[in-house]
């Protein structure tokens, strides 16, 4: 039996005492991890209600994961550079803190797997330039799209750059967003590792009574200049027009709420075709996904969303944009992708789809996402890079 490797996680984003949901796709990535090796996190992150002192810190075994948090208190005046100084140094002083605290509850890592850059490239050359540690890249930010374009600025390229060539190796989680950062002249070996699905929590519910209304949902964070749910409430007028056996519900919240609710309002929509609901926990997600009929996400631009994987996971179609991570997947027999922003072929690619439900097997959806997305699937992956460039 080959020996367990020791893995720090580095995530720029990880479930926290400041937001309990941002960074649950990295948790899973390092729980898929745990499986053949031993993972111990760290996460640096600024607490924007922390007055009373400067740093803080906390030490929790997390489903078997020694978690490491160190807070940092950025809530002072905006003055030019100073702050921007101030706050830099605050957050590698921090880094300091959470290595010294790994380095007593966890040990000296083999490697070190950066979840997201840049700052995060701190910590891990920390390692690699005192004790030799070689670290990994798992990058899942959509800055690098030429759709988002928030890849930019003097600093924030320089970094990326000097991170990304001393890594041993970068993963992506969809090979759009790799070829994305192969544009952008970031060089390296690169391995793609989806995101992944908790398959215990989602999965196909049993066989619904005929007779009820479709159930059509979006779980999505609503910003609407990315997740286009004006597009897909539009969408939902025209079905109106076609039928009124149906309702679409929609779990997130976000910056454009207020607008979209005002907008299914405004079409007469709002609690009679589409409801909002807010933000869920996964077991509330779970349930929701479970009485779909059909999963939309109708997005601008979108990497390789979790929810996709979940809706699979779940046995439910996906109705989508043919965009990047959802293209790489989506596929007859899972569901029919439509042109980003063509709320006419939204709308005919719903109706289709409502007719057709039969012709979609939750079984085969359940097993594609078994395959492709499930916690041994990525285990494996990331296994089989440790052990090579170890």
């Amino acid at each position: 039996m080959e020996k367990k490797l020791k893995i720090l996680f580095i995530p720029r984003w990880y479930p926290s005492r400041v937001d309990a949901l941002k960074g649950i796709f990295i948790k899973r990535h390092a729980l898929a991890a745990t499986l053949k090796n031993n993972v111990s996190v760290l996460f640096i992150n600024a607490d924007p209600v922390m007055k009373d002192k400067i740093y803080d810190t906390e030490f929790s075994l997390e489903e078997g994961i020694p978690t490491v948090r160190v807070y940092y208190n950025n809530s002072f005046p905006a003055i030019p550079l100073l702050s921007a100084a101030i706050k830099f140094f605050r957050y590698l002083n921090a880094c300091r803190i959470g290595i010294k605290m790994i380095n007593e509850k966890f040990g000296k890592p083999d490697i070190a797997h950066i979840h997201v850059l840049a700052r995060t490239f701190f910590a891990a050359y920390y390692y690699k330039f005192f004790f030799n540690v070689p670290y990994i890249i798992t990058e899942q930010w959509s800055g690098y799209l030429p759709e988002n374009g928030s890849y930019k600025g003097f600093l924030k390229k320089m970094l990326t750059r000097l991170a990304v060539r001393n890594a041993s190796m970068v993963t992506t989680v969809s090979e759009s967003l790799k070829n994305a950062m192969q544009s952008h002249g970031l060089k390296n070996e690169y391995s793609v590792v989806p995101n992944v699905v908790d398959l215990n929590m989602f999965y196909p519910a049993p066989e619904k009574i005929t007779g009820g209304k479709y159930f059509l949902l979006t779980v999505a964070d609503l910003d609407d200049k990315v997740k286009n749910i004006s597009g897909t409430i539009r969408g939902i007028k025209k079905l109106s027009h076609a039928r009124n056996d149906f309702e679409y519900h929609i779990i997130g919240d976000g910056i454009d709420r207020r607008a979209l609710e005002n907008l299914a309002a405004e079409n007469n929509l709002l609690n009679k075709f589409v409801f909002f609901h807010g933000a869920k926990n996964s077991s509330e997600v779970s349930d929701m996904m479970r009485k779909a009929d059909l999963f939309l996400l109708f997005s601008n631009y979108d990497n390789m969303p979790c929810v996709m994987t979940e809706a699979l996971a779940s046995g439910v179609p996906v109705i989508g944009s043919d965009i990047h991570g959802m293209k790489e997947h989506i596929r007859e027999g899972l569901g029919v992708l439509v042109p980003p922003g063509n709320e006419t072929a939204l709308f005919n690619a719903i109706q289709t789809a409502i007719l057709n439900l039969k012709s979609f097997d939750k079984n085969c959806l359940r097993q594609y996402a078994k395959d492709n997305f499930s916690y041994e699937t990525a285990g494996e992956k990331f296994s089989e890079i440790y052990r090579k460039i170890i």
